[in-house]
C-alpha cells in the first residue's frame, strides 16, 4: 500500500527490490574492500668465508664462500596475509634460494621458490599451510636446537628434518596453538597414479612450551617410491624427542632420533640412522651470544657401520637489529664406512678442523 492506502504499482516493486539488492551488493563489496591485508619482502644475505683443514683429497686446506650462506641460509621471500574477520585469515609464502657470490639462482631443479611455496588459512583453530614447506621434523626440534638452524652445512640439522633438504613437498601443514600445547600434524599424498601410499608422508607431533621447560615428541612415516617407475615403495619411519631447559641467560638442549628405513635394494634389510645431540646457548649480553654443541650421527647398514662426530663453537655479535657478525670453529670425525661416503665425507679424510667467519644482513 502507498501513503493514500492505494496499491503500490508492480513497476515501483521491481525498482525497490533492485535498489535492496543493489544495496546489498554494495556493502558486501565495501566489506571486502576493508579486509585488512599486507605483503612482506624479506629475505638475507649472508656472506663468509670458511676454511677447512683436511678438506681436499690431497689433504690441504680448503678455502671457500659458502654458495648458501656458512651461518645462514641465503634467500628472498613473499609473505602475505589477509585477515577476513572473524578471527580468520589467509595467508601465502613464496620463498626462493640464490648464490650470494655470483647472483645465480640456487637451485638444480628450475624450481624458482625451491625453498617455500605455500597457500593457506587458519583462526582460532589453528592455521593450515598447502604447498612445499618444512617438514614436520623441522618445526619440531627448532625447540631444541642448539644452532636454530644456522651453519646447516656443519651440523646435523638437515639430516634430522628430513624430506628433501628438510623439506616435503606436497604437504598439507596443520599446527594449532592451544596454551602452552603446539599441536603439529602432516599429510603429503604421493601424487602415483593406482597408489594413494606410494610417495606419501604422515606426521604427527607435538611441542610443549613452558617458561623454563620446553619439550617435543613426533614421529613421520614416508613411503618412498622404489624407483620413478616402479608402483612398489618401502618404508621410512622416524621417531624424535627433545627438550630445552633455561635458567636464566642460558639454555640448555638435547635430542634424539631414530631413523629406521627398508634397504630400496633388498626391501627386506634395515638402514639404521640414529641421531643425538646436545647444546649450551648463552645470551651474554642483548647483542652478544656464544653457543656450544655435540652431534653424533650412527649408521648401520647391512651390517656396516658408520659414524659422524661433530663438535661446534659459534659467536655471534649484533652491529644492529639486522646485521650480525658471526665466527665459528668446529671439529669433524667420520669413522667406519663414513670415510669413503663420498656424499658425506668428499675429501675422504677422517678429521677435519673448520673455522668460519663472516656477516649476515636480514631485512
Amino acid at each position: 500500500m502507498d501513503e493514500k492506502g492505494g496499491a503500490v504499482p508492480a513497476v515501483s516493486t521491481r525498482r525497490l527490490t533492485r535498489s535492496l539488492a543493489a544495496l546489498t551488493l554494495l556493502g558486501l563489496s565495501g566489506g571486502a574492500v576493508h579486509a585488512q591485508s599486507s605483503v612482506t619482502l624479506y629475505g638475507s644475505l649472508d656472506g663468509g668465508l670458511r676454511n677447512l683443514v683436511n678438506g681436499t683429497k690431497a689433504g690441504g686446506a680448503a678455502l671457500s664462500m659458502a654458495s648458501n650462506g656458512v651461518y645462514n641460509s641465503n634467500r628472498w621471500g613473499f609473505e602475505g596475509k589477509e585477515d577476513i574477520g572473524g578471527g580468520y585469515y589467509v595467508r601465502f609464502n613464496l620463498e626462493a634460494g640464490y648464490v650470494l657470490s655470483t647472483g645465480a639462482n640456487n637451485n638444480t631443479n628450475n624450481q624458482i621458490f625451491q625453498r617455500t611455496s605455500t597457500v593457506g588459512f587458519g583462526g582460532p583453530f589453528g592455521r593450515i599451510d598447502m604447498g612445499r614447506q618444512f617438514t614436520l621434523q623441522h618445526y619440531l626440534i627448532k625447540d631444541f636446537e642448539p644452532f636454530d638452524f644456522h651453519y646447516l652445512s656443519i651440523t646435523e640439522s638437515t639430516a634430522v628434518s628430513g624430506g628433501d633438504t628438510g623439506r616435503d613437498s606436497n604437504g598439507i601443514n596443520y599446527r594449532g596453538i592451544f596454551g602452552p600445547w603446539v599441536i603439529r600434524g602432516t599429510y603429503a599424498p604421493g601424487g602415483v597414479a593406482g597408489s594413494v601410499a606410494n610417495g606419501s608422508t604422515l606426521a604427527g607431533g607435538v611441542n610443549y612450551r613452558g617458561e623454563t621447560i620446553k619439550l617435543g615428541a613426533g614421529y613421520t612415516h614416508r613411503s618412498n617410491p622404489l624407483s620413478a617407475t616402479s608402483s612398489q615403495y618401502f618404508s621410512n619411519d622416524q621417531y624424535t624427542a627433545g627438550g630445552t631447559v633455561t635458567v636464566g641467560p642460558v639454555d640448555v638442549m638435547s635430542g634424539y632420533s631414530l631413523d629406521l628405513q627398508d634397504v630400496p635394494a633388498s626391501v627386506h634389510s634395515m638402514t639404521r640412522n640414529q641421531y643425538l645431540w646436545g647444546g649450551v646457548r648463552y645470551q651474554v649480553t642483548s647483542f652478544f651470544n656464544v653457543t656450544a654443541a655435540y652431534y653424533d650421527n650412527k649408521n648401520k647398514t647391512n651390517g656396516l657401520d658408520g659414524r659422524k662426530d661433530v663438535a661446534i663453537l659459534g659467536v655471534v655479535y649484533l652491529l644492529s637489529k639486522r646485521t650480525e657478525l658471526y665466527a665459528d670453529v668446529d671439529y669433524t670425525h667420520f669413522t667406519g664406512v663414513y670415510v669413503t661416503n663420498a656424499t658425506l665425507n668428499a675429501s675422504g679424510h677422517e678429521k677435519q678442523t673448520g673455522i668460519s667467519f663472516g656477516i649476515n644482513h636480514w631485512f
